[in-house]
């Protein structure tokens, strides 16, 4: 009981949303993967590719059921957790929540029906147009979320001074909110980071079942889902550089506390910026890290030859200062998007000199760890970027408050909850959440499993066939076997 409302509402909530993001990264991957699969089946009359589709069609439902009852929990941590900070998002920028409300019903419509009235679909490609609607309806909700958060970071719609000046609310723009100064950025390479470590948790799946399974029938339907998800992740880590490079930029110009913060950037310069790694702070000077002369002004400016205005703590007062771990935070999630960019070099490169990855288990056990360290990286980008805000829970407009001093519009402690019932229910949330994700993953993978591989490739076979008789004669064709 000695532990503050603020602190404890924002640790459970931290806990709530790094779990809950699991079940969304899986839902959006295997969502996109099975829309990829299916086209090809149908394109390529493949049956491996079309039973990859119907099998992780499977582990897609689970996903979203459970990320259905998760993102309750999480709708009413908001307004157990954070009710003061709810007050102002229900009169400026609640318009994205009712689209991401939307977006779940298109997925729950589709969902249901592309699962489980396979067979009753003459044409194959309305059924896959069904995916497609799954795929974007998963997008879409994560992408009204990222609104909300990049609001958070640079909110408008309303006026700021007066509100900060009077506690009320005026001058409501509710339309602002879908688009604020941190959007873009912050919308790419969000979309990037969650769908990778969702493709690699699947691609790391189906790297461990390739690897147990002798059966070449299974192997020929875990190679094409290896195909598509290692494809994928090795263009999306690519996207994922330029996009983090490219919100890091946006920071500089936008958020320059936020930025400092990251790069462990004390005293303002103009030229010169060394890039510390790893390191903290002690009496407010940085220690205990390694120095690269002119690399972060050469970074920040590649263009003025490192010539421009870097940012440095020394210019807030202290106590508007993130933490200062976030600055190893961001190291360590470059870290581990490098190790794994020299991973998938390799696969290229073996791809290139015509010797198949997927021969050598060593490259197969390095995807399985390449999936954990996905999912660890996501993670800690996300903590890296939340906890950059703090003490803020909405920072400032860009360009500041309107007054001196303040350097934002509402604290983590003006929002937090003072409820007592805020701590039995985040020991609730803490033991529902470690019953739920082992057993989620447990059933997911269960019924993805190629449990008769023979009846799955005769079905897909048929499916095909009758696909490709509709299509032929121009009648409508009886429905698949499924």
């Amino acid at each position: 009981m000695a532990i503050s409302y603020p602190v404890w509402d924002s640790a459970m909530f931290a806990y709530t949303i790094s779990s809950h993001i699991l079940f969304v990264t899986l839902s959006m991957a295997l969502a996109i993967t099975i829309t990829i699969a299916e086209f090809l089946a149908l394109r390529k009359k493949d049956k491996y590719y079309d039973t990859l589709a119907y099998k992780l069609s499977k582990g897609l439902v689970i996903f979203f059921a459970v990320g259905t009852a998760s993102g309750t929990v999480m709708a009413m941590e908001l307004f157990l957790f954070w009710p003061n900070f709810m007050k102002i998002v229900g009169q400026v920028s609640i318009g994205p929540f009712y689209v991401e409300v939307f977006s779940f019903l298109l997925e729950a419509i589709a969902l249901p029906m592309y699962v489980y009235f396979w067979k009753d679909f003459k044409n194959r490609w309305e059924h896959w147009a069904l995916s497609l609607a799954v795929t974007i309806g998963t997008y879409l909700s994560a992408f009204t979320v990222t609104e909300i958060n990049a609001w958070m970071n640079t909110p408008n719609g309303f006026n700021v001074k007066y509100y900060l000046l009077h506690n009320k609310i005026i001058d409501v723009n509710p339309l602002a909110p879908f688009w604020t100064p941190s959007t873009f950025a912050e919308e790419l390479h969000m979309s990037g980071a969650v769908y990778y470590a969702g493709i690699v948790v699947i691609l790391g799946y189906l790297a461990y079942k390739y690897l147990k399974t002798s059966n070449m029938s299974e192997k020929m339907v875990y190679r094409r889902g290896i195909n598509i998800t290692a494809v994928f992740a090795i263009l999306d880590i690519i996207y994922l550089g330029a996009t983090g490079s490219n919100e890091l930029s946006t920071l500089l110009v936008i958020e320059p506390l936020k930025y400092a913060a990251l790069e462990q950037d004390m005293v303002p310069v103009t030229y010169g910026a060394p890039e510390h790694i790893f390191g903290i702070i002690i009496n407010g000077h940085p220690a205990y890290y390694v120095n690269l002369p002119l690399a972060q002004s050469l970074l920040a400016y590649p263009f003025t030859f490192g010539h421009g205005y870097i940012p440095g703590l020394s210019s807030y007062p202290s106590s508007v200062w993130p933490p200062s771990f976030v600055h190893d935070t961001l190291d360590l999630m470059v870290g581990f998007g490098v190790l794994m960019g020299f991973f998938w070099l390799i696969v290229v490169i073996m791809y290139f000199m015509k010797k198949d990855p997927l021969s050598r288990p060593l490259i197969l056990k390095l995807t399985m760890a390449v999936a954990v360290l996905g999912v660890l990286t996501m993670e800690d980008g996300w903590y890296t970027a939340e906890v950059g805000r703090v003490p803020f829970i909405i920072k400032a407009p860009v360009g500041g408050t309107g007054i001196p001093g303040v350097y934002g519009v509402m604290t983590i402690g003006q929002a937090a909850s003072t409820s007592p019932v805020v701590f039995p229910l985040g020991i609730a949330i803490i033991i529902f959440y470690i019953v739920l994700l082992p057993l989620t993953f447990y059933y997911a993978f269960k019924v993805m499993k190629l449990s008769n591989i023979d009846d799955d490739l005769k079905m897909a076979e048929e499916d095909i066939k009758i696909e490709e008789e509709r299509k032929n004669r121009g009648v409508p064709a009886k429905a698949g076997m499924r």
